[in-house]
């Protein structure tokens, strides 16, 4: 399960933008996530408790946004969801595509509660 690692990676960037930022705690992470990126949304949530755990990060929300497939129809100039229509072009039936979004995994936003000074 390759999700593991990726908690693990966007902990750690998550750790490193807080400490830039002077936080002393990290609130929420927003992340978007593909449709047709291959990560399982479950397991992200599963394994985000147990690797804050200790950290900066513990006891905050993580909330996992859906970014929708898109693809472009390279013989028709359709762009579509191939979620919705069974990969081939619902225009024309072709299956010439170049994929314009959805595969990726992004951290949208950090809330963060500040350090006091005095």
């Amino acid at each position: 399960m390759h999700e593991m690692g990726i908690v693990v990676s966007f902990v750690k960037m998550t750790e490193e933008y807080a400490a830039k930022n002077n936080a002393k705690k990290v609130l929420k992470v927003v992340l978007q996530l593909g449709e047709i990126s291959g990560i399982e949304a479950r397991y992200l949530t599963e394994f985000y408790p147990v690797v804050v755990e200790g950290t900066m990060l513990e006891g905050s929300q993580l909330v996992i946004e859906t970014i929708a497939a898109s693809v472009f129809c390279t013989d028709c100039a359709t762009t579509y969801n191939p979620m919705r229509s069974d990969l081939k072009c619902p225009t024309c039936g072709g299956e010439h595509c170049d994929i314009i979004d959805g595969r990726g995994l992004f951290i949208k936003e950090i809330g963060i509660e500040e350090k006091t000074h005095g």
